[in-house]
């Protein structure tokens, strides 16, 4: 069977026939001496032209601000136009000046205005048949073939399906989404970046306070809680959501506007606020009417059934929300409070939560350049001469948080700059271990901060290059070195959660390096004295204390044999700590 689609060849000649017609109208205008005015009244005409090349960007402006964000874009959009059709008509005023005698400006009159309508007319009429066009479905032809064979027939539908399937890969990608599902482990990408970082807040106090460490996941008795104060049962997916953490960050997650949708924009919405892409924790779920009593008392900027809608992430007024209008059984509703009055705030609704949970889709990943340590990174510390170790390892960075807070709190608690022999001999007596002796050095260096020289590399087997992992980041000042059993007793774990402590034998061997959530850096001196030991403090990296039970991510039988495998990141930008550079190398 034989199709045609005339669009396909007519909407691209109008296309180039618009643009060519603007163009030399520009020109025609210089060259004619016409008004410099002409410029003004050309520029929404070169916008027209610019809105057809963008024409899905322009619709999916439409959806989602109304002719405000329209406005708003074509005010951005009107002097870079302005400055395209001056171009032209410059160009048209100085290939004239080079072929007729100079002549003066015209000024602006009844003749420039009615050519520009003219122009705008033709320009509107154009641009609506492109779209026209460009949106007929091909159809078979008129004078089709008669009947083929049911093999022949086989052959051409296999010849069709690979013709579309060639055509769909050469379509413009806009959005690079991954086909597969996301499943109930992989929903949550972190806890998020607002969540109570009970570790370091804890190892951060001398004295003062337990602090309360949120639970990592929601309990029984949370949800139980949650569902009495709203007045509504949570969907069992949701449940078992708030299950593997309570609320956090999800990525950027989108749902699709329609049944067939391809990967572009228009086609896709954000499922959880692009912007924020978070799901709130249990206990702050809330309805509409209560997220819109922080701001108003006004009962018409409430939308209708407010106390019926239950905020799962809110932006301003972009919203995902559990809809129990209709009884206990909640829906999804997407939607953008923030559109003009009388348009419709729903952009996508869903029966239940299980069937907007089979919608969502992630972003695929790109796959990058591999990281290679060899590339990557510069040589180890181990290499490095001696004296200049230290130097190396710390890089240029300011001192730790906790000197700086407590500097702003002039309560004569901050930490020493460098650590001298009476510090490390009291930080000895207190933890009650001898601490290594190339700890120390560093530690009178520079007591504590940003590493530099933090990541170590690893094999990646047979072939492949080696990678590497940060081992350190930011590692405390000597004065709050403490051990795993004293911060666990600094922190008030949920009900339902295992003290650190419990997680380890002998956790007052264990001395804090540094906490950050569930990751710790640790000094092991439990295997000090034992047959085979090395002697020293092993290093001990875990992670995931938040979650279960502790992952080693490294160890270290000894501190030195971590500090010969450190390596600084060769990079422009450096957040933690830039490397290290001797003060002839620094100087130019």
């Amino acid at each position: 069977m034989s199709t045609h689609n005339p669009s396909g060849a007519l909407a691209p000649v109008l296309r180039i026939a618009m643009g060519l017609l603007l163009v030399l109208s520009m020109a025609a205008a210089g060259g004619l001496h016409r008004s410099a005015w002409t410029v003004v009244l050309a520029a929404p005409l070169f916008i027209v032209l610019y809105a057809l090349g963008k024409w899905n960007s322009w619709v999916l402006a439409w959806r989602l601000g109304g002719a405000k964000r329209i406005v708003l874009s074509a005010l951005v959009t009107l002097p870079i136009q302005a400055v395209v059709a001056g171009l032209f008509y410059l160009i048209g005023l100085g290939l004239a000046a080079l072929l007729a005698p100079a002549a003066p400006i015209a000024e602006l009159s009844g003749t420039d205005v009615r050519w520009a309508l003219a122009l705008f007319a033709v320009a509107v009429a154009a641009s609506a048949a492109i779209i026209r066009l460009e949106a007929v479905t091909p159809h078979a032809s008129p004078d089709a073939e008669p009947p083929v064979p049911e093999a022949e027939a086989d052959a051409d539908a296999d010849a069709d399906a690979d013709r579309a399937a060639a055509a769909a890969s050469v379509e413009e990608v806009e959005l690079d989404l991954d086909p597969m599902p996301l499943r109930i482990d992989s929903f949550f990408v972190s806890p998020g970046y607002f969540r109570i970082n009970a570790a370091r807040q804890a190892l951060s106090q001398l004295h003062g306070e337990a602090v309360a460490k949120p639970p990592f996941a929601a309990s029984e008795a949370m949800l139980a809680e949650a569902e009495a104060r709203l007045g509504f049962r949570l969907p069992v997916t949701l449940r078992q959501l708030y299950g593997v953490m309570n609320g956090g960050y999800v990525g950027w997650q989108y749902v699709p506007l329609k049944a067939d949708a391809k990967p572009v924009d228009e086609d896709w919405r954000g499922a959880f606020s692009i912007d924020y892409s978070s799901l709130v924790p249990v206990g702050d779920l809330r309805t509409v009417a209560e997220h819109y009593d922080d701001f108003t008392h006004e009962p018409e900027d409430v939308p209708a059934d407010a106390d019926k809608l239950v905020v799962l992430q809110a932006r301003y007024g972009d919203m995902t929300l559990l809809d129990y209008r209709r009884g206990p059984e909640a829906g999804v509703l997407i939607v953008d409070y923030g559109k003009q009055p009388g348009a419709d705030p729903v952009d996508a609704a869903f029966d239940s939560f299980d069937e907007f949970f089979s919608t969502l889709r992630r972003e695929r990943r790109s796959p990058g350049v591999a990281p290679s340590a060899d590339s990557d990174l510069e040589r180890p510390l181990g290499e490095a001469p001696e004296a200049l170790r230290a130097p190396m390892f710390w890089g240029e960075a300011r001192p730790h948080a906790f000197y700086l807070n407590a500097v702003q709190r002039k309560d004569g608690s901050e930490p020493a700059l460098a650590a001298d022999d009476a510090l490390v001999a009291r930080t000895e007596a207190r933890l009650g271990v001898r601490l290594p002796p190339s700890l120390t050095d560093l530690w009178r260096a520079k007591n504590g901060g940003g590493v530099s020289c933090r990541f170590v590399d690893l094999e990646s087997g047979e072939g492949l290059p080696r990678t590497y992992v940060e081992a350190v980041r930011y590692l405390v000042p000597m004065e709050h070195f403490t051990t795993l059993a004293e911060l666990s007793d600094r922190i008030v774990f949920a009900p339902e959660e295992t003290p650190w402590k419990a997680q380890f034998a002998e956790p007052h061997r264990l001395v804090v390096l540094d906490a950050d959530h569930g990751r710790l850096v640790l000094l092991d001196h439990r295997g000090e004295g034992l047959p085979g030991s090395a002697g020293d403090a092993a290093v001990l990296v875990v992670e995931d204390l938040d979650r279960g039970p502790p992952r080693e991510v490294l160890r270290f039988e000894r501190f030195d044999d971590l500090l010969a495998r450190l390596r600084a990141k060769r990079v422009d930008y450096e957040d933690v700590a830039k490397p290290w550079k001797p003060a002839a190398a620094s100087t130019v």
